[in-house]
Formats: C-alpha cells, structure tokens, sequence
C-alpha cells in the first residue's frame, strides 16, 4: 500500500451543486412541534433492517389470486400469494422474493393502452438526431466545460489556475466565483432547473438514503429525450404531495431524491429486454442485475409499456423502529406509460415508503386504506372493501392520509397509532428542515438582488453570530476531489471552506466540489460562517477524509473497473446501458451501477481493449483519431485498432490515449441528454482527461 501523505498544496474549488434559498438542512424526526414548526429531532441509523416484518396479528395468507384483467392493467403474472408464515404473508410475493401489494387499478377513465403525453418540453442539450454521426461537431451555445460552475483547467494534478466565472450551462448551478483576492461579488446565475421540475437539494446530491428516479425500456424504444423532462416534472409533483400532506399536520417533508447540480431528480435511462418489461419481478431482477439493488435506494421507475398501471413493493412491516424493513432499499415503484403522473409516481413510492399496513385502523388489508378521499386509499383485491368518504374535498385524492390516523402525521398525538406503530413520515428516504433553516421549498429562479461583497478576510474570528460553523459531510470522494457540502445556516451570508486548516474559499452555496486534490493522500475541511452583518464564527468541526489510488495502470483480466474524471464529476459510461452497436460513450454523475463497469482486456502491445460490463462490447472510436472524435461500442475485435487503448500515468491519475495517436479520452464540451459526450483532445490542451481507475465495489 503507498504511503499516505498529507498535502499542503493548494486546491481549486468548482461546480457548487446547491443554490442560495434552496432547502439544505436534513433531518429525520418524529415530528414535535414548536411554535407550529418542527422541531429537528435526529434518530440513530441502524446498521441493519430488521430481520423481517412485525404485525400485531399475524396476516392471514392471501386465499385465490384474482383473475387478470389486461385492460385496467391488473395482470398478476409472475406473482404468488404468500404462503403462511413468508415474510410477504397477507400480501403477495414475486418469483425473487420481494413482497408487493400487487397492481394498482388506474383512475377512472384512464385508459392504460395510451400512452401519457408529455407535460414538458422535450430534451434539446443533444445533437439534432443523437446518433453517433450526429456528433462530430461541437454544440453552438453550449458550455465550456462539463460540470457546472467549473474553471477551465490543466489536467488535474497539473497546478492551480485561477478560479474564473464560467458560463455555466442550461440549467446548471451558478457559475464559480472569483478568487477570494476579488473586490467583488460574482454574478450570480439562476441555479435551479425549470420550476415544476426543481425539487430540494440534500448535500452532495448522491451520498445517503435517496430516491432514484428512472427510466426503463425495451431495446429500440428509448424516448428519453421525449420525456425526460415530463419524468422530472411528475417526480417534482410527487415531492410537492409529500409535502402539501405534512404541512397538514404542520410539518415539513419532501422526497429525498438523487439530485443533478441543478436540484431537478436525476433520471437514469436504462433498457431492459422486453421479456422483462412484461413483469414486475422480472424487470426488477433485470435492474438488480445492472446494479439497481442499493440498500439506500428506492427507485421510482418510469416504465415505456403499457403492461400495469401502477405497482410497487411493500414490506408490510408495522414496528416503529428505525429498523423498519420500509426504511431500507432496494425497493422498486413502477409506472406505466399509460399511467404516468405525479399521483401514480407518489401512490407507488407509498407502498415502498411502508403505506398501508394492515394493522391501520382504516386498512383494506390489501395495503390499501378505505377511507376517501386519500391517494392511497381504494377499494382494491381480494377482498374489495366498501369505501367511507372521510374526508369530502375529493382534491385530497392527490394528497396523503385522510384524518392522518393511518401512515402519515408529522406529529402525532401521543399514545395514537401512528406514534406506536410504524409512520412514514419518519422514514429516512424523506427528509426535513431542521426548525430555523430557509423555507423548505426552493426557489427555483431567484429574484436578482444586489451581491453583497465577498470576504476577502481569510481567517475569520468569532466576533458575535454564530459562534461555530456547520458540520460537514463529505461525499463524491474520488482520487482527485471530493464534494464536501453542509446544513444551511439560517444567518449566513457567506461560508468560509478551509482545507487542511487553511483558508481555500468563500462560496454562498451549501455545497462545493474541491479538486486538483492529491491520490492517496489525507485532508481536513472545516466550514466558518460570515453572517449578515459581517460577523464571523469559528470553523464547524473538522472532517478528515483520505483520497482513494488514482488506480492502477495495469488492471487485473476479469475484474470490473469505474472509469472516473473526479475533476469534472463524472464517470465512464455506456449511454442508457444499452447494448446496441453505435451506442455512445458519456460522462454521467457516478452511480456505479452496471453502465459505469468496465473490464480491461489485454490486446497486447501495451495496449487494451475496454468492454462494457452492461452490453459485452468494446469501446471503439466513431471515425479518424483527431480531436474532437466521439467514441462507442462495437462488438469487440481482437484484430481492430481503432478498439486498443494505452493507460499511463499522468498529472496525479491516468491518460487513456487512442492507439495511431496522441490524443487521449476527456470530457467534452458537449451535452448529451443530460450527460457529457466523451471524445478525443489534445492531452497538452486545457480541459477533463485524467481519469482514476478503480475496483467497482
């Protein structure tokens, strides 16, 4: 193992990932109340789930599975009633295990063989066409550079360069601010997507307990483009029931998604055979096998067929704990095409968040509730209860918990149900202010307002305010930087970021990418505050973290591998997962699912091919090795050059260069769909071509 050494050189700082006014503080609460906010109140993780669901009465085992009815998407193909005694017992079960309440019938008059319109405009970040030979030339308009906010560079590890304001790209966060030298304020830009698309940003975007918004279809039906923004704006709509539902109980709670730098949910975009789009299990298990099986992910999952209207599983789970099976991943939420919304997206994520256990005390044993109006509540198979409207205004359709006496109050009443048995409104995929945090919705187009003048004080002393800045959380860590991010402080003006307890930055964000960091090598960043009448704080406790080998230039046969560029924040990755021929190369936020998996085969002469984990086929260039050349998959050719790749030491990571050329693989300038197409560059030019290999874990 090398030695770990301790790094005095100065770092960049780029691509702040959470804007100004939007919501930062986390927190998981049983909802007490003060002064009709809530009171943060944070509950120890567990380690585990628990060993399976509790009840107050054993349920009793489905008795007859009801016969499909294809047209109301009621197909129970692939499912089986729990046998008694089976964790999913009372509810049902698919081939691999999971438990589920089963298909959900569609709203009335919804007819589940048309498919849903898009509610937004289509994806116009990729070339006209977005095929390979759509993408020899470089987007006008575009950004300069891949991750928002980021300064235009040498290769990482090459130096420090000045920190300039960057156009940064549509919408991204705002472009990085001047030096702490500067006499000045930046120009701040919009940071925040589209305003029914943006949803609250949580530190790093990734780090923790999330929810993963996704896009699944069969081979040769992919309408990403068509509908990527549609899926953002009905993912926002259902984080905006989640909330409206506890501002009735006088909380606050919102979906905790994974996030871009723009604070709009990350949609991924995977293909799947269409045998697995035909069932529930079966697609999960083919999502599982591309690496969509976290423990801290509940995947709300867009499907292009017309199979269901809506199902998802359920635990079934009533204890209070903490280690509740509902707090836990994987766990799957499908929509059909002809069910899309906001409503169906947040009705799926219910059962997955542990709605509606049979011990409620309007239960329809069917993980369902019968007391209308209410989104999770209908009269639902096998033993289709009568129905009570509760709660007359029908608008609370779209709305959670009639009364909330049955899976969601932010603060319950002592003694209650809700305050003994499980609540999903404490589970941990949610989250919440922390009682003197900014409004929790965000501001997704910031009035402009005069900049007040950045500090140029590096070294602040408490003089009154807060006496000590937020703790900080470190996330995104790679060979070459790390996303450290921090709860919003209710008076702040400016935050001051140390590195190694020197003075590295102000930045009026919650959340920055450092790099240029050193490869196997420890560091400590703290966070200070400057507050609004200028006073300073002592910094917020330290956090250590160790870089990780930027990787090794000669990777074992066999053995899968994360291509990563940590200055831009990206990884290697097959677009959509697809195993198409053409498919191109990306650089999309890490996730380390399958599409981001490669293995290094030896071709000999110094050289290797690159394979995709997720498709078998080797990476290949589109044309000429010159600048600019875009790079897919093919299937893999011992005999093809333009398939051969030399990894070499360079700048504190890795150069892969192109065999017959000098040019080496880097991130582009060009948007691709919501990722960044890689192609060949002048390693002597400036931009993202340093790239750490390392085990996929």
């Amino acid at each position: 193992m090398a030695k770990r050494r301790r790094s005095t050189r100065v770092v960049l700082v780029a691509a702040v990932l959470a804007a100004t006014g939007v919501f930062a503080g986390t927190a998981y609460l049983g909802g007490a109340l003060e002064d009709g906010r809530p009171v943060a109140a944070e509950v120890a993780a567990p380690t585990a789930p628990a060993s399976g669901p509790a009840h107050d009465a054993a349920p009793q085992p489905v008795a007859a599975i009801p016969a499909d009815d294809s047209k109301r998407g009621l197909v129970y193909t692939g499912l089986q009633a729990a046998p008694k005694g089976d964790r999913c017992a009372g509810v049902l079960r698919t081939g691999a295990g999971a438990c589920t309440h089963g298909p959900d019938a569609p709203p009335k008059g919804v007819d589940i063989a048309k498919d849903t319109a898009p509610v937004a405009k289509p994806e116009t970040d990729a070339p006209d066409g977005a095929t390979p030979a759509a993408v020899t030339a470089p987007v006008s308009g575009t950004a300069a550079a891949p991750a928002a906010g980021q300064a235009a560079t040498g290769p990482s590890g090459s130096g420090p360069a000045a920190v300039d304001a960057q156009a940064a790209p549509t919408g991204s966060a705002a472009a990085a601010p001047p030096s702490a030298a500067a006499s000045t304020a930046p120009t701040q830009r919009a940071a925040a997507g589209p305003a029914d698309q943006t949803v609250p940003c949580d530190g790093d975007g990734s780090t923790g307990n999330r929810v993963q918004v996704v896009y699944v279809h069969g081979p040769g039906k992919d309408r990403y483009a068509q509908y990527a923004s549609s899926f953002r704006t009905w993912a926002a709509a259902a984080d905006a029931i989640y909330f409206a539902s506890a501002q009735e109980t006088g909380g606050v709670r919102h979906i905790r998604f994974v996030t871009g730098a723009d604070c709009t949910p990350v949609v991924l975009n995977l293909e799947v055979p269409d045998s697995a789009l035909a069932e529930f299990g079966a697609m999960n298990s083919a999502l599982a096998a591309k690496g969509l099986d976290r423990r801290d992910r509940k995947y709300m999952m867009f499907a292009d067929a017309n199979v269901y209207c809506g199902i998802g599983t359920f635990a079934g789970d009533e204890r209070p704990g903490q280690d509740n099976l509902s707090n836990f991943g994987p766990s799957y939420g499908r929509t059909d095409s002809g069910c899309w919304s906001g409503a169906t997206a947040a009705h799926e994520l219910g059962h997955n968040l542990g709605a509606v256990n049979n011990s409620a005390p309007n239960s329809s044993k069917a993980a369902h509730c019968t007391d209308e109006w209410d989104i999770m509540c209908y009269s639902d198979a096998p033993y289709y209860p009568a129905m009570r409207t509760i709660c007359p205004d029908r608008g609370h359709d779209e709305r959670l918990d009639c009364n909330h006496d049955d899976y969601y109050n932010t603060s319950p009443k002592a003694g209650s149900y809700l305050a003994t048995h499980w609540n999903v409104a404490n589970n941990r995929f949610l989250m919440t202010g922390n009682g003197t945090g900014p409004d929790p919705q965000p501001t997704p187009t910031p009035t402009p307002t005069p900049s007040p003048t950045r500090p140029t004080t590096p070294t602040p002393t408490p003089t009154g305010g807060p006496s000590t800045g937020p703790d900080v959380t470190v996330g995104q860590l790679a060979a070459d930087s790390v996303v450290v991010s921090w709860p919003s402080v209710a008076s702040a003006q400016w935050y001051q970021v140390q590195l190694n307890g020197t003075f590295l930055t102000w930045v009026g964000q919650t959340s920055v990418r450092i790099y240029n960091l050193r490869p196997d090598t420890d560091y400590t960043v703290a966070v200070a505050v400057r507050d609004r009448s200028g006073r300073d704080s002592a910094p917020g406790r330290t956090a250590r973290f160790h870089t990780p080998g930027s990787g090794s230039t000669t990777p074992t046969p066999q053995t899968a591998y994360t291509l990563a560029n940590g200055a831009a924040g990206v990884a290697a990755e097959i677009w959509g997962g697809k195993s198409a021929d053409n498919t191109v190369l990306v650089g999309s936020p890490p996730t380390g699912y399958l599409s981001q998996r490669w293995y290094f085969d030896d071709a000999g002469g110094g050289y290797s091919r690159i394979r995709s984990a997720v498709s078998g086929k080797c990476l290949q260039l589109g044309g000429a090795p010159v600048a600019g050349q875009w790079v897919a998959q093919q299937a893999c050719d011992t005999s093809n050059a333009a398939q051969q790749w030399r990894l070499a030491s360079a700048g504190g990571g890795l150069s892969v260069t192109a065999r017959g050329s000098s040019l080496v693989l880097g991130v582009s300038n060009r948007p691709y769909y919501g990722a960044w197409l890689l192609d060949l560059e002048d390693p002597a030019a400036a931009g993202y071509h340093t790239w750490s290999v390392q085990k996929a874990s």
